[in-house]
């Protein structure tokens, strides 16, 4: 079976790491901004092939792909 090839955003695992959502839960935001939150995740149209959330904006995800 051929490895499917994945388009990884220029941020994973850098400065912009941050904005993903990956990053963002882990430190606790989906909590203390719940409403800052939803935007971002209300009407997914992306998933991350990495940690398996899913998001309105490809920016936000590691290792995003198209619903």
């Amino acid at each position: 079976m051929a490895k499917e090839d994945l388009q990884i955003n220029s941020g994973y695992q850098t400065e912009l790491h941050d904005q993903h959502l990956c990053y963002i839960i882990s430190q606790g935001f989906s909590l203390t901004d719940e409403q800052e939150y939803k935007v971002l995740v209300e009407d997914a149209r992306y998933i991350c092939n990495h940690c398996k959330r899913k998001a309105k904006s490809d920016a936000n995800l590691c290792v995003p792909t198209p619903l």
